[in-house]
């Protein structure tokens, strides 16, 4: 059946222009090859803006967070001077990693390094080193100093980058600082804090996130409650999206257009309305989820006012190249972000994270998962704590993201059969091939060679 998509022109819904892609095969050895790691490490990774941590986890000066990309640590901390910066992680003596934990507040003002006690401020210098005497060459060497990164704050991000010629990052985000600033990302909690060891390449997992092409076959509990078919791709310079309509079955034609099933059910209950006295068909449900939120925005005092009628009830899904996926909604957003293994191309870690604003008391989803995570209600909000699961460690996701990892690792062992030649992608999975071109096109720019591999 036809959408209706009640967004106003220029009010975020608009479809961009379609860039002209190129649909030849893309070669599996990008996923699989050493080569092409290091390609990626050499002018993508050390060039461009990455995301580090959140804003709500340096609250106060001197408190830190930590993250890792390939094989190198990185700090960030707020001063004195309430400003954010970015550090390698590591100590000039004699190369001990500094911060040890993912987040913390310095204990007196600096980080003392826990092999020879050498302390570093906030700022970065190193302020103080037992036994001073005894270094003949001395201790005022500037490089003694933490070495600073280009760090910064955006949205309830913390933003940095490995390379101290990096683009503005306003210039960087284009327009993704319009769209996603339209939420209210820097109001909303923290609700689920997990890391995966995935075996699969880094961008096997993006690709899984990028197109609805696979959701009949791998998510058909969705079928009742989202659309599949009638889905915008936009395709920016840089990054890319979908518009999934949410609150409307899949047009496919085995499923009932009129019937409310269980799980659209649910996703009512979630936005405001009640399906048991509901007296609307199916294809009515989300125009009146949209309505009922804009209601209950007037009345629990939510800030819609940048959203256009469609993001009160869709998926508006983003992926902020190269590594950040997002699921965002008008009061949560779930976000995945995607770091490559240092040194194994079919390994990668999985950052899960996922938010909601701190009075969003009707949804269920953030709800059920603050409960898994063992927290207490929003009002006396307690950040979950960081949980690590290794490969092989028993764990869920939740139903929908344990299927896509389920896929994942035997995708990744498919790309190393000789069999298997590379992705061919259709219309529907034009997010991955502008993906790979947005990439290609940063390599070359970064004087580095694509290789062919035909």
């Amino acid at each position: 059946m036809a959408l209706t998509r009640y967004a106003q022109p220029g009010t975020l819904g608009d479809k961009a222009p379609e860039p002209n892609l190129n649909y030849e095969r893309i070669p599996k050895e990008r996923y699989i090859s050493k080569e092409f790691m290091k390609l990626e490490w050499d002018h993508m990774w050390t060039k461009i803006w990455l995301r580090g941590g959140l804003s709500q986890d340096l609250p106060e000066p001197n408190s830190y967070i930590t993250t890792e990309i390939g094989n190198w640590s990185i700090v960030m901390i707020r001063a004195e001077d309430g400003k954010v910066r970015a550090f390698y992680n590591v100590c000039k003596h004699r190369g001990n990693t500094l911060a040890q934990s993912k987040r913390g507040v310095l204990n007196e003002g600096t980080f003392k390094c826990g092999y020879h006690r050498w302390q570093y401020n906030a700022m970065g210098k190193l302020v103080e080193a037992p036994d001073p005497e005894t270094f003949p060459q001395g201790l005022c060497d500037p490089s003694l100093h933490l070495d600073e990164l280009p760090c910064e704050e955006w949205n309830g991000w913390v933003m940095y980058s490995l390379n101290p010629d990096v683009k503005p990052l306003k210039e960087w985000l284009g327009p993704m600082d319009e769209h996603l600033g339209a939420y209210n990302f820097d109001k909303m909690k923290i609700i689920m804090d997990m890391t995966v060891e995935w075996n699969c390449n880094w961008k096997a997992s993006v690709d899984a996130f990028n197109e609805t092409y696979h959701v009949w076959a791998t998510h058909p509990q969705l079928m009742d409650w989202l659309d599949d078919v009638n889905v915008q791709i936009d395709l920016y310079d840089i990054h890319n999206r979908y518009l999934v309509p949410f609150g409307v079955p899949s047009p496919r034609p085995h499923i009932d257009q009129k019937e409310i099933g269980p799980n659209l059910k649910i996703y009512m209950e979630q936005n405001g309305l009640d399906p048991e006295t509901y007296k609307g068909n199916a294809q009515e449900v989300r125009r009146d989820i949209q309505l009922a939120q804009r209601q209950r925005a007037e009345e629990e005092g939510f800030d819609f006012s940048k959203l256009n009628d469609d993001q009160l009830s869709d998926d508006y899904h983003y992926t902020v190249f190269p590594n950040v996926t997002l699921n965002t909604h008008a009061t949560n957003y779930m976000m995945f972000t995607q770091r490559p293994h240092p040194e194994d191309p079919n390994k990668m870690f999985y950052d899960l994270q996922m938010f909601t604003l701190p009075n969003d008391t009707n949804n269920k989803r953030t709800k059920d998962a603050a409960k898994r995570e063992g927290n207490e209600p929003m009002d006396t909000y307690i950040r979950p704590e960081h949980i690590y699961i290794k490969d092989g460690d028993e764990h869920t996701l939740g139903e929908v993201l344990d299927q896509d990892a389920h896929n994942l690792p035997y995708v990744q062992k498919g790309m190393n059969n000789p069999s298997y030649k590379g992705l061919w992608c259709g219309k529907q999975e034009r997010r991955i091939i502008h993906f790979h071109q947005v990439l290609d096109r940063l390599i070359m720019e970064g004087g580095g060679q694509v290789p062919n591999y035909e």
